[in-house]
């Protein structure tokens, strides 16, 4: 993935990260996305209630209807790439129209500065944002299993 060589990449800062997100990294996703070495590379993303949002969706009836004027194609994705990729571009993730993620860019600024010497943190407010982080990923992990679970009709 084109973040694997970037210092501040989600895998390099947050010891865990792939454990927190559990089954749910390797969901299968689509998207409307540029490709870098084959993945995604900032999907396309649209303002929203949320804010800035990337939709991802895992079949044909779930495609958001309000994705207009992208000359990106559609492509597959992982959950986890998806995640990787908007802890550094900072949208919300959307799946199946349900908000799924919303990146904490400010851990993630503090997290860079921090590795990159810019200002550096003590070590148990490093560890304190590292749990908040993974606090974040477990929940949208289970905010995934809910976008992927059918409704129940009676």
């Amino acid at each position: 993935m084109w973040c694997d060589d970037f210092d501040a990449d989600l895998l390099a800062v947050i010891p865990g990260a792939a454990t927190a997100l559990g089954e749910s990294a390797g969901a299968a996703l689509l998207t409307y996305s540029t490709l870098t070495g084959g993945k995604i590379n900032s999907p396309s993303a649209w303002n929203t209630a949320a804010g800035l949002t990337a939709f991802f969706w895992t079949s044909p009836q779930h495609r958001p209807d309000a994705c207009w004027a992208t000359s990106d194609p559609v492509v597959p994705c992982t959950f986890m790439e998806a995640v990787r990729d908007e802890w550094v571009h900072s949208c919300a993730v959307s799946v199946n129209g349900l908000l799924v993620w919303r990146p904490p860019v400010r851990l993630m600024e503090r997290l860079m500065y921090d590795l990159r010497g810019w200002t550096v943190l003590p070590g148990d407010e490093r560890e304190q944002i590292r749990r908040d982080v993974l606090a974040s990923l477990e929940s949208a992990a289970r905010r995934l299993t809910s976008a992927l679970v059918p409704a129940v009709t009676p």
